[in-house]
Formats: C-alpha cells, sequence, structure tokens
C-alpha cells in the first residue's frame, strides 16, 4: 500500500470492454441487486478490477426488472467489483464478486447482502465505521450543548477531547487492520478510506 496506486475511479476512464462469461475457466457467480424505491435507476453496469493490468473489465449491463438487476456469469477468484448506475452523477456502488449467488439490497443510507463471506466482512467493517463515526458525533452534540447552556467545565472538555481521540485512533486501527489483510475487502477499503488515515496510520500500511 506505500506505493502509489491508480484510484477505481480514475480506471473507469480506461475500462475492458470485454465480457466475464467465459467458460473456459473459474465458478458460476449469479448477482441480485435491488433497489429501495426511492434509488429508483433503469439501468446498471457490472464492473470488475482486474488485478493483471490494473483496469476495469464489463462484466455486462442489467435492466431493471421490478428494482432488481442480475448479473450472470463466472469468476476465477474474488474480485473487487463495483456497479455504476445509469445516472453517473451517483457514486458506485463497490462490492466483492465471488462465485455463488450474491443478493445485494440497498436502501438510503444503508445495504443488506447474503451469500457472500468476503461481502459480509465488508458490511461488518462498515457498520464498525457508522458506529464509530455516530460516537463521535454524539459526542461532538454533548459538547456544543454542554457549552451552549455554559454546563461546560475544563474537565468535561478533556474528557471529551480525549473521548474523540480514542474513536479515531479505533477507526483508523481497524481500516489499517482491514487494508492490510490484503484481500478484495481491503482493496475497497483502502480506495473508498485509505486516504482518511492520518500520516502516523498511513506508516503501519504494508
Amino acid at each position: 500500500m506505500k506505493k502509489k496506486k491508480t484510484t477505481l475511479c480514475a480506471l473507469t476512464l480506461a475500462v475492458l470492454l470485454a465480457s466475464c462469461d467465459g467458460h473456459d475457466q473459474g465458478l458460476n457467480y449469479q448477482l441480485k441487486v435491488t433497489l429501495d424505491n426511492k434509488l429508483r435507476h433503469d439501468s446498471a453496469t457490472l464492473l470488475v478490477l482486474e488485478e493483471e493490468y490494473n483496469q476495469l473489465r464489463v462484466c455486462g449491463t442489467a435492466k431493471a426488472q421490478n428494482g432488481t438487476f442480475t448479473f450472470t456469469g463466472q469468476t476465477d477468484k474474488p474480485k473487487v467489483a463495483l456497479i455504476r448506475w445509469d445516472n453517473d452523477s451517483v457514486s458506485p456502488f463497490y462490492l466483492v464478486l465471488e462465485s455463488g449467488n450474491i443478493d445485494v439490497t440497498i436502501n438510503p443510507g444503508s445495504w443488506h447482502i447474503t451469500g457472500s463471506p468476503l461481502n459480509s466482512s465488508y458490511l461488518h467493517y462498515i457498520n464498525q465505521r457508522n458506529g464509530i463515526m455516530n460516537a463521535r458525533v454524539a459526542t461532538w452534540q454533548e459538547y456544543l450543548k454542554m457549552a451552549a447552556d455554559s454546563s461546560l467545565k475544563h474537565d468535561d472538555e478533556v474528557l471529551m477531547v480525549r473521548q474523540d481521540s480514542l474513536l479515531n485512533d479505533s477507526l483508523q486501527r481497524i481500516t489499517v487492520e482491514h487494508i492490510n489483510r490484503g484481500d478484495a475487502v481491503g482493496r475497497i477499503i483502502g480506495e473508498r478510506y485509505g486516504k482518511q488515515l492520518d500520516q502516523e496510520h498511513m506508516k503501519l500500511l504494508k
């Protein structure tokens, strides 16, 4: 990770226009992605990162069927993937593409996935991250409340600053831990959150 890597967003400019449906290798996958009605899109494109070439490969485009997009094909190993929606202004959805039946449900502000151990690991990290971020927001709101009603004491302020520092350190540590695993989940986390690491934790990346 100490080497500078091209981001997945940049790689979308150099897409390999080929299918992922080759039958000479790999195992079958079926990926179903269901969107909440508030997140409606008419079509979606599945792209997979080919590490050997450091490029994204188009694996197919699907039309919505009752809010669900279905992709099928084969993959020889778990790979970083993303789903690009018909509206390019909307951020792509990151996931790990692996063999088997993968079902994803995306709601406003949350998502759920079954049939994929690596994506379960990724979702576990996201839930941990959101929990820590929510705790930091709650600490800051409590600080503002106490400051507004003049009940904030020096000891309270010191305690809150220390609590926020501990929460931030926990977030940084779990991020480094996942990135250093070197798997597809770590690549996604590094792509999405690696730049938010401070210099001290950046040095811990392999």
